[in-house]
């Protein structure tokens, strides 16, 4: 592939929504006009099979088009590394959202500190209800203390665009019984990693 064909093509990246609010917040498409970008919902975290088959029916569509796929997500499916290769796509490095918004680094430090951390963004922390408390049966006291005992805070990633949910997520921190602490996201790991790509230097 030329260096001509590089610029003409379109970079289609398909992410998980959870990184909405990052790439709009650093502008990307005013940046790099051959950039699409797909968005699969949240939810299909719940259904790791489901997110799998949405997943490849949007790598086959983009595919037929001729686009170059950049894979935004985290280990959110059984072998996704072993699926983006097998289709000849980039996959973001990674293993988890979080640890994309935060920096791998800093991720990793925050991990070491306190064994035992339950991660929170803006979109579980407004659908906690429809991605946790409903399919973990949490309004039950005994399921809530079966899926969180080995916790012991909740680290709610607070992004620049972010309404005030600081209230929501101290009652979500009451209701499990576990500690709050509030880390600001930092987006230059997923921004240098993005930016790298879309300019062509793993392709």
């Amino acid at each position: 592939m030329t260096t001509s064909d590089k610029t003409e093509g379109i970079t289609n990246i398909i992410a998980c929504a959870v990184f909405m609010l990052a790439i709009e917040h650093l502008q990307l498409k005013k940046k790099y006009h051959n950039m699409r970008l797909t968005y699969l919902p949240a939810r299909l975290h719940l259904k790791p099979a489901e997110l799998k088959k949405c997943l490849q029916r949007e790598v086959s569509r983009a595919q037929a088009k001729g686009e170059r796929i950049i894979c935004l997500y985290g280990e959110c499916f059984p072998d996704i590394d072993g699926f983006c290769k097998r289709h000849r796509i980039i996959k973001v490095p990674g293993s988890y959202c979080y640890e994309m918004l935060l920096g791998s680094e800093r991720f990793k430090q925050l991990i070491d500190e306190t064994t035992g951390t339950y991660f929170l963004e803006e979109g579980l922390i407004i659908n906690f209800e429809d991605f946790c408390m409903g399919p973990l049966e949490l309004q039950d006291e005994e399921m809530r203390r079966q899926c969180f005992e080995h916790y012991k805070k909740l680290l709610y990633i607070r992004q620049p665009s972010d309404k005030n949910l600081v209230p929501r997520a101290n009652e979500l921190a009451q209701l499990l019984g576990l500690s709050l602490e509030i880390q600001d996201a930092d987006y230059s790991h997923i921004e240098k990693t993005l930016t790298e790509l879309l300019k062509g230097d793993a392709w």
